[in-house]
């Protein structure tokens, strides 16, 4: 990338990741506000991998939990200016194995092909169940996965599975410069026909999913750029994956954001990456997103947070 589109980060309260392999303890400082939840300083044994866009890897007692899996990574001209909604789904079978371990839950915030696509054959090569909307199920019937692999959602859900909690918040789809997104729409039944392209993959409504390992801290994860303000209020996450969003169309998203969220401790920016390139190039930032000015903005609305900024595939604990 050239000198013009690299970022120059400011490095109070931002820390970068270390070389992979090595578990990088994030530690919050943030002052809670009266009334809210004690904190105990406590480190989770819970590993968080970035991987890439808005994917997360978590590691914990040997269980394994993924969200927004997209490793196969293939081109459509999406950040090259050309576009093309009839670009083939591909699957890279190697790749996606080598990093998702044996995932026993796969978290599927909404169906568009950069959170979906590498999910049907997770799902067929290991054991993991798959949370989602219903257009998520509808999608990966068509792919073929058993409909007792689907936990369908909506928003509202505090599921246990003995070990970790996954709650489930109503979410919303990030929006571009004129208000709209690529390919909504929701679906009530299996469409007629394997998806092929892009363009056969509907966003079906977005979900959040904030996680919580044992008694360890809690984490927000986000696929996409904006959020219910009303479903989030109150939800208190130690770390929060905020996604980054390329427009101004959400009022105030992250002030509003994070206040909602009660000023979380740590924030791991996400899906602010070109992720149409390999996960061994490193991250490299989508030229049409401020991811500066998003900076800014966290450190104006949340003084005492810390920002991570994330390196694909390097283990964290919060």
């Amino acid at each position: 990338m050239s000198d013009e589109r690299t970022p120059r980060f400011n490095r109070r309260l931002l820390f970068r990741g270390a070389a992979a392999g090595a578990a990088v303890p994030v530690l919050s400082t943030a002052t809670r506000a009266a009334g809210a939840p004690r904190r105990t300083g406590k480190v989770s044994e819970a590993e968080f991998r970035w991987l890439g866009t808005a994917g997360w890897r978590i590691d914990f007692d040997g269980r394994t939990v993924l969200s927004d899996p997209f490793l196969t990574r293939f081109e459509t001209g999406l950040f090259t200016g050309s576009f093309d909604e009839d670009t083939e789904l591909e699957i890279n079978e190697g790749l996606v194995t080598e990093h998702i371990g044996r995932p026993e839950l796969v978290l599927v915030s909404h169906s568009h092909w950069d959170h979906i696509n590498d999910v049907p054959f997770i799902a067929r090569s290991t054991d993991a169940r798959i949370v989602g909307t219903e257009t998520t199920y509808h999608l990966l019937r068509a792919f073929g996965v058993d409909a007792s692999r689907i936990i369908v959602v909506k928003g509202g859900e505090v599921l246990d599975f003995h070990g970790f909690v996954v709650e489930v918040v109503a979410g919303r789809h990030s929006r571009n410069k004129a208000h709209g997104y690529f390919a909504p729409g929701t679906l009530t039944a299996p469409p007629a026909a394997r998806p092929e392209t892009v363009s056969d993959l509907p966003e079906g409504d977005t979900l959040a999913f904030q996680v919580t390992v044992g008694d360890g801290p809690s984490a927000f994860l986000m696929g996409a750029s904006d959020f219910s303000e009303r479903d989030a209020a109150g939800l208190r996450p130690d770390v929060a994956m905020v996604a980054v969003p390329s427009s101004t169309s959400t009022h105030r998203y992250v002030p509003r954001l994070l206040t909602a969220l009660g000023h979380p401790g740590t924030v791991v920016p996400v899906h602010w990456d070109v992720f149409e390139e390999p996960l061994a190039d490193g991250p490299r930032q989508d030229p049409t997103i401020d991811l500066n000015g998003f900076l800014d903005r966290v450190r104006a609305t949340a003084p005492g947070t810390r920002i991570l900024m994330p390196d694909y595939l390097t283990p964290y604990r919060f």
